[in-house]
């Protein structure tokens, strides 16, 4: 089993590699239209964690599987896994995507 030391240093290594695509993921995500971050903090802790500056990786990771997770949920707009029919609103009606955040073609109902 690889060490904690091992996982940590491959974690960072990944960062590195991916930073600029995750900071432009946090250029205007959906978790600070929500009021729940500050993009700005985010795309700082992205840059220090990527330049090597000893910040807790977890809470980044969570970070950015929310937001990915949350984009795709918005983009769907139904279930994958019952293949029902969309609701009229996947998410509470405080977090309205910016027109094009939903990919071509979609659009943001508004209630």
């Amino acid at each position: 089993a690889p060490s904690h030391a091992t996982s940590t240093a491959a974690a960072r290594t990944g960062l590195r590699v991916a930073a600029d695509t995750l900071i432009t993921l946090f250029d205007t995500p959906l978790l600070a239209q929500a009021g729940l971050v500050e993009a700005r903090v985010v795309r700082k802790a992205l840059r220090a964690a990527a330049e090597g500056e000893p910040l807790p990786l977890d809470g980044l990771a969570d970070l950015v599987a929310l937001e990915l997770w949350l984009r795709r949920l918005l983009s769907r707009r139904g279930t994958c896994w019952t293949g029902t029919p969309a609701r009229q609103r996947a998410v509470p009606a405080g977090i309205t995507p910016p027109r094009g955040a939903l990919g071509t073609g979609a659009t943001a109902r508004r209630a």
